[in-house]
């Protein structure tokens, strides 16, 4: 008998299946959707992953069930980072908001100077 994370019985392969044949219809559609969202969800973190290395991009839930998509910045925060609008953590209600949070933070990211860089301007 296999068992569940939480030391329950854990329905078969076959059980399952079984189970999904004999529902109705519409069930079985929803299943079939929310297999799709959760695809879709890996795609857009795979994507957000992609595009924004310097961040580490997870999709969650908190402590009342809402999911959230959270980025935390990989470099260390300066104060002339925070200056800037710089996060240390971003997070949005989806995969969308949080693309353009980032898009913006890079954008910031961009237009600091990096620590220890040399003024530019001339030197004569």
């Amino acid at each position: 008998m296999h068992r569940d994370t939480n030391n329950h019985r854990a329905m078969t392969d076959v059980e399952l299946h079984a189970l999904i044949q004999t529902s109705e219809p519409n069930v079985r559609q929803v299943i079939a959707e929310a297999a799709l969202v959760l695809d879709l969800r890996g795609r857009q973190l795979s994507v957000l992953r992609n595009t924004y290395p310097g961040w580490d991009i997870h999709y969650e839930s908190n402590a009342s069930g809402q999911m959230w998509w959270t980025a935390e910045l990989r470099r260390t925060l300066t104060l002339e980072m925070a200056t800037a609008g710089i996060m240390r953590t971003v997070r949005q209600e989806n995969a969308i908001a949080l693309a353009s949070t980032l898009a913006w933070q890079s954008a910031l990211l961009h237009s600091t100077r990096p620590p220890h860089a040399p003024p530019t301007g001339d030197t004569a």
